[in-house]
């Protein structure tokens, strides 16, 4: 059976984008091809598929194994006898063999019925549901018919591949040794994602249809498909994929992605943003294209644009940071806005003389000032340069004095839904906001998503503050009461636990304590082949978003935990057990747990309920307490630990591993005892009166300062006290690379290959977490670092030894890791052998809170390799730096040559690293 995929005759009707955002581009200067005639390609998707598996997995360890898998090579494919059997400990006998299933308009469902999953579940349990499956299938590129306006160029293939990790474009016949370029999948089904572009690998002939193979891997993830006893009503596990191919027909040069706008509902004539955050998504096509101006007839109003000269590569998404200064109220039901773009060359620091104006026009939704309270609003900020958007609810009374609720949402969920921010209570006098956490999956409330929930909370206190109208109904507490559910309840164990200064109180329904509790990492592939160390570092790497060793830092904080005895989700033992080993550090802490018999994962009052809202009133009545006289501070990641009692740790002394401090308080005299601490800070302004500290049985001496704030740090063995912090390296694992408020810089060597990688890794940061990406050449990033003019976003350097600006940070601050021609050096050990891949983070070269990550390989394979381990999700455990090679395509894990951590300052680590020597 074939489905026939209707041709896409402009890219925002592919977007099925909002009509009211309108298009109208006109050319000025010198360029005037603003619109591009096409003859109509059309792609005929084959929906008979070819299925192998399943074979075991742990979840996300798709990142280490080939796609592919089980298959070395295309050539085994190409190659392949019928019928060929491959070993999987998964089915009767221990060997598969491929099989063939039938999509459906698009829709795949990947079933696999002969494995004996209910006798594999007694014993594994949901792990033994894990699986990978690899699927093939086919599909054709027809040209246009004979005659004029056919189009000679390589057409631009639209892909929508939803709920698989990975896919590839391959030619037919399959060229020897030919390479897979693998594509991330939206495997998470997020909404409003930008439109995924992809050039083909080979370029059709203009004469008859043109026949191509695509591979995809299919992962079946519990958290992603649910229990298929509760989903589907059946033992068999059951992936529902949707594979959908178009052609584009470029008739834009600049293509609008309003599903990326960001626009603030209109209170009274006045944006609800700090500072009138506004954003336009937009695409370019085939060309380098930069903004260098904007206009709007918008009374009242003045915009600028937050990036300097901000820029699109070819066939790369971004969203056009605007601010919008209004000295009147604006009170239309939209806004016009016309962006001046230049042409660059093929080169992206090349400018000529041709301009274009494109005219955008946003809707906007203008609402009354809140006066009864419960009313929902969008409110936006800036979170660095990149526009992100927050719900907010009111409160029915306001007091400046009332602290906020800080609601983080389910994965899934989306912050702006009705049937979320309609799930908590209007509060008396507290505001209610609902930060999306970037997405509706983000990266489960840690990192990214952190920074974001903190930024919108902080975004709205200054919003209030900021205008006159509402200064009233302000936000004075910097604390807020922490309220979630699922994903979100595992984000307040999280935030509570990291930010317990912070947090006032804390509400965590259906909440998990970690990922690998939530599916046993027991059928890992790569375990069998992967030395022990090796898989403590690795599992080292995870260890920043385990909630249940922080749960030291929740010894004052009211705690109330909830879960459905009867909820399939998530299973109720977890928040069971995050109470019990709470209680092992603190007998009489102040948490209570709440288990509703035979409760669903979610019900209506879940956290709406009598006693929630009664726990919420009391814990805001009597939100300040006495400090304990004795408690224990933990951290890993410096910075994402924020202080407890005024104590935080800013240096660990050994990367990777915990670090904590014990405070025991008597008589205004301070004793600490540390563990793996090399730096600490203390607000004395929180303790009153102290009299002496102790410090590891070390008095030491001090004076008040007038910033009330100590520094302590050991110095060969003994504690002294800093006139001001010492300046101390970022601390990974690797996915520190994401924890950022600003953009991320990708720096690529001169070449399609770079340049298609990078948008590989720009797209795929924008779809999972909404990071923005700029790309720039190595050349002109050298020129910007040696006129000083570099700026402190974070760095991806694509490349070894043949990117001009990663060599030349390299000659200034040199790490463990040399380039070479083919490869890279370590210790003497080199590396230059086909397939090997490495990526490490390393020190940002002029700013101590940014980083670098370099991405290279010896040959592409190894590249495409290096590529996976860049992060975009939790639970895939990478340290700061790894190396792969062919070995990992089948042995996961056991196919690393290297992984580890640097030591404090950026040296070898001989603790916590290892190399296949």
């Amino acid at each position: 059976m074939l489905f026939v995929s209707p041709t896409t005759t402009a890219l925002i009707a592919y977007c099925a984008v909002s009509a009211s955002a309108s298009l109208i581009q006109s050319p000025i200067g010198h360029y005037h091809a603003d619109k591009v005639e096409l003859a109509t390609w059309t792609v005929r998707l084959n929906e008979t598929w070819d299925v192998l598996g399943p074979f075991p997995q742990h979840a996300r360890e798709q990142h280490f194994v080939s796609p592919l898998y089980p298959l070395s090579s295309l050539n085994a494919w190409a190659n392949r006898s019928t019928p060929t059997t491959y070993l999987s400990s998964l089915a009767r006998g221990g060997t598969v063999e491929w099989s063939h299933i039938a999509g459906h308009d698009g829709y795949l469902k990947v079933s696999l019925p002969d494995i004996p999953w209910e006798t594999l579940r007694k014993t594994e349990g949901w792990a033994a549901l894990q699986h990978h499956a690899l699927l093939h299938s086919t599909f054709t590129m027809t040209p246009p018919s004979s005659g004029t306006g056919i189009n000679t160029s390589t057409p631009l293939l639209v892909a929508d591949v939803r709920q698989a990790s990975f896919f590839a474009i391959v030619p037919e016949p399959i060229p020897t040794d030919f390479t897979p370029t693998w594509h991330n999948g939206n495997i998470y089904n997020l909404l409003n994602s930008p439109i995924q572009l992809l050039p083909l690998p080979s370029s059709p002939s203009l004469e008859s249809p043109t026949l191509y193979h695509i591979f995809v891997s299919g992962d079946y993830e519990v958290r992603l498909f649910g229990d298929p006893e509760d989903v589907e009503n059946q033992k068999i596990p059951v992936q529902r994929l949707e594979m959908r191919l178009d052609v584009l027909q470029e008739e834009r040069l600049i293509a609008p992605q309003s599903q990326l706008d960001i626009v603030p509902d209109f209170v009274d004539g006045w944006a609800l943003s700090n500072d009138g955050a506004l954003g336009i998504g937009m695409m370019a096509l085939r060309s380098w294209w930069t903004v260098i101006g904007v206009e709007s007839a918008t009374p009242g109003a003045q915009l600028e644009i937050m990036e300097p000269r901000f820029r699109l590569a070819p066939l790369q998404t971004r969203v056009l940071p605007l601010r919008l200064r209004q000295t009147a109220r604006y009170r239309s039901h939209s806004i016009s806005i016309s962006v001046i773009f230049q042409r660059n060359g093929s080169h992206p620091i090349e400018i000529n003389d041709d301009t274009m104006i494109v005219n955008f026009t946003i809707p906007v939704a203008q609402k009354q000032r809140w006066d009864k309270g419960g009313e929902t609003y969008k409110a936006t900020y800036h979170l660095g340069s990149t526009p992100s958007y927050f719900m907010v609810k009111a409160p029915r009374h306001c007091n400046p004095d009332s602290a906020a609720l800080l609601a983080l949402h389910g994965a899934g969920v989306e912050a702006e839904s009705t049937f979320w921010t309609g799930s908590i209570r209007a509060q008396n006098s507290s505001w209610i906001i609902f930060p999306t956490g970037r997405t509706s999956w983000g990266f489960d409330w840690h990192g990214p998503s952190s920074v974001d929930a903190w930024g919108a909370f902080d975004a709205f206190r200054e919003t209030l503050a900021g205008q006159r109208e509402w200064k009233h109904c302000s936000i004075d507490d910097p604390r807020v009461l922490l309220i979630g559910h699922s994903n979100g309840g595992q984000g307040v164990w999280y935030h509570a636990s990291r930010f317990p200064d912070r947090t006032i109180a804390a509400v965590a329904a259906a909440a998990y304590i970690k990922s690998q509790q939530y599916v046993p990492l027991s059928l890992s592939h790569g375990a069998h082949f992967t030395d022990i160390r090796l898989r403590m570092i690795l599992e080292s790497s995870l260890q920043p978003d385990d909630n249940d060793l922080f749960l030291s830092n929740l010894g004052s904080t009211p705690i109330l935990a909830i879960h459905g005895g009867g909820d399939r989700n998530v299973p109720t033992w977890h928040t069971r057990e995050l109470m019990s080993t709470l209680r092992s550090w603190y007998p009489n802490a102040d948490a209570r747990y709440q288990e509703v018999d035979d409760a669903p994962h979610w019900w209506d009052t879940v956290l709406s309920s009598n006693s929630v809202q009664d726990f919420i009133d009391n814990t805001l009545i009597r939100r300040h307490s006495k400090y304990p006289s004795d408690f224990t501070l933990t951290a890993l990641v410096p910075e994402e630990n924020g202080s407890m009692h005024g104590f935080q740790i800013v240096e660990i002394a050994r990367t990777g591993a915990l670090a904590r401090l014990r405070v025991r308080y008597s008589s205004n005299t301070i004793a600490v005892s540390t563990v793996n601490t090399r730096q600490f800070s203390l607000d004395l302004g929180k303790w009153g009166k102290i009299s002496s500290i102790t410090i590891d049985m070390q008095e030491v001496s001090f004076i008040r300062s007038p910033l009330s704030t100590l520094w302590f740090t050991r110095d060969k063995g003994s504690w002294r006290i800093l006139e001001w912090p010492q300046r101390v390296r970022i601390s990974g694992p690797m996915n520190r690379i994401l924890a950022t408020s600003q953009s991320l810089t990708i720096v690529t060597p001169q070449s399609d290959f770079y340049l298609h990688s990078a948008l590989r890794i720009a797209h795929n940061l924008l779809s999972y977490l909404r990071i923005d990406s700029r790309i720039v050449s190595d050349e002109e990033a050298f020129q910007l670092f040696r006129q000083g003019l570099l700026d402190c976003s974070n760095l991806v350097i694509l490349g070894g030894a043949d990117n001009l600006f990663g060599q030349a940070i390299l000659a200034e601050f040199p790490s463990v890791i040399k380039f070479i021609e083919g490869g890279w050096v370590i210790r003497g050990q080199r590396f230059d052998e086909p397939g090997q891949g490495i990526v490490f983070l390393h020190p940002h070269p002029i700013c101590s809170t940014s980083l670098a990550l370099f991405v290279s390989g010896t040959d592409i394979s190894g590249f495409e390799r290096a590529l996976r381990f860049i992060p975009l999700r939790t639970g895939v455990g990478v340290p700061e730096w790894i190396i792969t090679s062919n070995a990992a395509d089948l042995m996961g894990t056991g196919g690393l040559l290297g992984a580890g951590y640097w030591g404090p300052d950026w040296e070898w680590n001989e603790s916590l690293s290892w190399l296949a020597v």
